[in-house]
């Protein structure tokens, strides 16, 4: 298992940021290795959505999502082509002045396909990049 947590203050309401997160097939619009995203269902606070990205090579996978608004949301692995599992959450909190802190958590296992060593430094090196990416759209946006 490789997991990690991340934090990024936006200075975009809590609203605005919850609506970039859960909007997910606009991600291919912002997040660089995101290639394409496919909602397959989504009904009340719960969604399916399968995901494909480009980091080593290319990835396909799909969650089931738990949406709590403006708060946050979780997820966890239904499928996924060398994923073993994938679970993680967004939580937001809005500050007095408006913005918000959000904190990102992830804990994937990509099985015996890739070392533990090689998942870790694949998800350390793209985090810092991803919640950027998320930031510079809520504050676009915002």
């Amino acid at each position: 298992m490789s997991q990690a947590t991340a934090s990024i203050d936006i200075q975009a309401p809590l609203k605005t940021v919850y609506e970039v997160i859960s909007d997910f097939e606009a991600y291919p619009e912002f997040l660089s290795e995101t290639k394409q995203v496919v909602v397959e269902k989504k009904s009340g606070k719960q969604a399916r959505v399968s995901f494909t990205l480009q980091l080593i090579k290319k990835i396909n996978y799909t969650l089931d999502i738990k949406l709590n608004p403006p708060h946050g949301l979780s997820w966890s692995l239904v499928q996924g082509d060398i994923m073993k599992s994938n679970t993680g959450h967004w939580k937001l909190t809005e500050d007095k002045k408006g913005h918000t802190k959000a904190d990102y958590a992830i804990d994937m296992d990509f099985g015996a396909m890739v070392p533990r060593a090689i998942s870790n430094k694949l998800i350390d090196s793209n985090l810092p990049t991803m919640m950027k990416q998320f930031k510079d759209r809520a504050e676009e946006i915002a």
